[in-house]
């Protein structure tokens, strides 16, 4: 053990980091491997990346929607912008 504290999760602010870089599970068992998650939308009237998956609670609940963001030091955090 290093002796460094666990990060904790850091609430989402829909960077898209996580979507934009890595395809999920449940994306890739419902489209195949894509180079981008056809899911993963910009939303335009509130500046920030979401995912039509969310819209089904069993998929919220599989991809642990609102439970925060898992990679706090991600740089993409700080710049929440259209990356298309």
């Amino acid at each position: 053990m290093s002796g460094m504290p666990a990060l904790e999760p850091r609430p989402c602010v829909g960077c898209g980091w996580c979507c934009l870089t890595d395809q999920c599970r449940e994306s890739l068992q419902l489209h195949g491997y894509r180079e981008r998650c056809p899911e993963v939308f910009w939303d335009v009237d509130l500046s920030l990346y979401r995912c039509r998956l969310s819209s089904e609670k069993t998929y919220r609940e599989l991809l642990a929607m609102g439970e925060g963001c898992c990679a706090p030091l991600n740089s993409w955090r700080a710049d929440v912008r259209n990356r298309d």
